[in-house]
């Protein structure tokens, strides 16, 4: 009864996920099910196949979801999309030839830190075959800007698959003929109500296929919306709006809108800008009067990021005791503002592999009473030279292992940024 109560009402515990997930796969004739609530993680046998998962990411956008129907659609999609999907050897993205999945191609729009997610997870699972190639498991991708990326995407109607390198070298074609192709599969599909009009200079798309942020790849499309100075925002995948770079109104009820998807929903996309000119995409530096309420958007963002991506490189360095601990991001909400900054702790004597925030608080042993915080780009200036970049991660850590020396924390006490 307890258990009902937290799925539907209150905050499921790991066990509780671990467990709904067992059901899910005991449903599907899977055997040999064994789970550790606390990592948490299954291995489980399918048609002869032994099958390891981690749950962190499940856990994390259960825990987000509102309600239990909410959080029952995050285990089905999970366990039917990702962990028995693979092991289904009647799928588009088995078939040896092109010619039969051409049509089913279609780009997608993710971003870096979506892309560096899927790398850890995929590190940290043994689903893949130990004598499979990495490089064939490999996502290729093309960048688009800023943290923006297209991808390849498989159309089925239960789900869409990622298109992996290994399957490109089997249908023998490249990712820049497969993406025209994929480009001119997206611009066939029905219009259906095309961009409608949801607010006094804010639009939204309304193809209704769940490909809207795909759009992003046809400027013309973008530029059907009638409006003259496309900036746009794409705060889940099948969520496209658009808004003129001039209008302050409108601006501010985009901003308002992706706010409030943060808060409904728990698999986003981005809360980045773009806009549009000469059908080019480029990062929009909102106005002044909205500039804080664009930033604490992707403060939020980047919180979360980095929330899952710690959760996974603990998993990866669970059996290492010579692992550097991974830092946490912390936002912080200024009273009567929409201002809000991340902050991350540099500590003395801890092995640290430090987030990129806008604020980072230096906390010495011998003055253990005097944290000082200074913003980034001081941090870099002064004691950047004892920052590591750490390849391969997104978003970007940098590690760092020693302590600035006394005459370098004078100096960061002198920019003080709180």
């Amino acid at each position: 009864m307890m258990e009902w109560i937290r799925w539907h009402f209150s905050k499921p515990t790991a066990a509780d996920v671990v467990q709904r997930v067992v059901n899910r796969l005991n449903d599907a004739g899977a055997t040999q099910v064994i789970f550790k609530e606390g990592s948490p993680e299954v291995t489980f046998t399918l048609n002869g196949t032994q099958m390891h998962s981690h749950l962190v990411h499940l856990l994390s956008d259960v825990l987000r979801a509102k309600g239990g129907r909410a959080r029952d659609a995050e285990v089905y999609r999970y366990v039917d999309g990702v962990m028995l999907r693979s092991m289904s050897k009647d799928l588009p993205e088995h078939a040896e030839d092109y010619a039969s999945v051409h049509s089913r191609l279609i780009p997608l729009l993710r971003t870096h830190a979506d892309m560096g997610k899927n790398a850890l997870n995929a590190a940290n699972s043994l689903s893949l075959a130990k004598d499979a190639p990495r490089e064939a498991n490999d996502m290729p991708y093309r960048a688009l800007v800023g943290d923006y990326v297209a991808l390849l995407g498989l159309d089925t109607p239960e789900s869409t698959a990622r298109v992996a390198q290994g399957m490109l070298d089997r249908w023998g074609v490249s990712f820049d003929d497969a993406f025209n192709d994929a480009l001119q599969n997206l611009r066939g599909l029905p219009e259906n109500d095309g961009w409608q009009q949801v607010a006094p200079g804010l639009w939204q798309g309304a193809w209704n296929d769940s490909y809207e942020s795909s759009r992003l790849f046809l400027p013309d499309v973008i530029y059907r919306s009638g409006v003259a100075h496309p900036v746009v925002m794409v705060p889940l995948r099948h969520v496209l709006f658009a808004t003129d770079a001039n209008d302050l109104a409108g601006l501010a009820l985009m901003a308002a809108a992706c706010r409030r998807m943060q808060q409904e929903h728990t698999r986003w996309l981005s809360c980045r800008p773009l806009q549009l000119v000469d059908r080019e995409w480029q990062p929009f530096e909102p106005p002044e009067p909205l500039r804080e309420q664009f930033q604490a958007l992707i403060a939020v963002e980047d919180s979360e990021d980095y929330t899952t991506q710690k959760n996974l490189l603990e998993q990866q360095h669970a059996q290492d005791p010579a692992a550097p601990f991974v830092g946490s991001i912390q936002l912080l909400q200024f009273k009567d503002s929409d201002r809000v900054v991340s902050y991350s702790v540099w500590s003395d004597g801890v092995d640290t592999l430090l987030p990129h925030t806008d604020l980072v608080a230096f906390a010495s042993q011998e003055k253990p009473d005097q944290t000082v915080i200074v913003a980034w780009a001081d941090a870099v200036r002064i004691a950047g030279h004892h920052m590591q970049r750490v390849d391969g991660l997104h978003p970007p850590r940098v590690r760092v292992s020693v302590f600035p020396t006394e005459d370098e924390q004078a100096q960061l006490k002198a920019v003080q940024a709180l």
